[in-house]
């Protein structure tokens, strides 16, 4: 080659064996951001529905987005009627009732966070939220999502 007889090779500098620190201050940012939105520093976006005390449902009268975030401990996905995901397992709301006991006992004062799809009958919310009083969580939490421009159905 060409740079043989130079000996250019021998000139240059070895890389370098490790990262920068510039390389570790953004790895530890990005850890930092993934465990601050994991954790329950983030509200929950949704509408409280009391369901502490008493018999009746309490509905909220909202002013602003934040008076009715607060943090969720736990998440139903409510996919379509007797279709439930809570905890990592499939149920339908009779079975749901135990799994929601437990999860109750074991967290005193836990707030439900609920994703319901379009195919759930508000009666069926309903009696989740009354399930929800009766075994004993602090507080049900309404999520919703506004759809998306041109996704509209009729």
């Amino acid at each position: 080659m060409i740079t043989r007889p130079l000996e250019l090779v021998s000139r240059l500098s070895p890389p370098p064996r490790d990262l920068d620190f510039v390389a570790w201050v953004n790895v530890a940012a990005i850890a930092l951001f993934f465990s601050l939105l994991g954790s329950r520093f983030v509200l929950a976006p949704g509408m409280a529905v009391g369901v502490e005390g008493g018999n009746n449902l309490v509905l909220p009268e909202v002013s602003s987005v934040t008076d009715g975030a607060g943090p969720a401990s736990v998440v139903v996905s409510y996919r379509r009627d007797n279709v439930i995901l809570f905890e990592g397992g499939m149920y339908t709301l009779t079975e749901l009732q135990k799994q929601m006991a437990d999860y109750a006992r074991q967290h005193p004062g836990a707030v439900m966070l609920v994703r319901a799809d379009r195919q759930v009958s508000m009666q069926a919310f309903l009696e989740l939220c009354e399930m929800a009083r009766l075994v004993g969580f602090a507080n049900v939490l309404v999520a919703a999502e506004q759809p998306a421009p041109g996704n509209h159905t009729k």
